[in-house]
């Protein structure tokens, strides 16, 4: 059964998910995409917060917490500590 899609800002510190969705401005959006955060990627949450920190493609990002909010994710079960 697949999992609920949550806002990226709505993970918990440890947490890994798969991006769904990226919305906003196409703009925003393509930046977010050459950073390495897009549909399909996998991150996972270091801080909540905002800023928050992610891992995303062995880099560490801060995001705000209005721009976490345009992105969708699907948490992965019992991911916490995962690699």
């Amino acid at each position: 059964m697949p999992r609920e899609l949550l806002p990226l800002d709505m993970l918990r510190p440890g947490e890994w998910a798969d991006v769904a969705d990226v919305g906003g401005d196409q703009a925003w959006v393509c930046r977010m995409a050459e950073l390495g955060l897009q549909p399909g990627c996998r991150v996972q949450m270091l801080q909540d917060g905002t800023p928050c920190l992610l891992r995303v493609a062995g880099c560490k990002l801060c995001l705000r917490s209005d721009d976490s909010a345009q992105i969708l994710v699907r948490p992965l079960a019992d991911s916490v500590g995962c690699l």
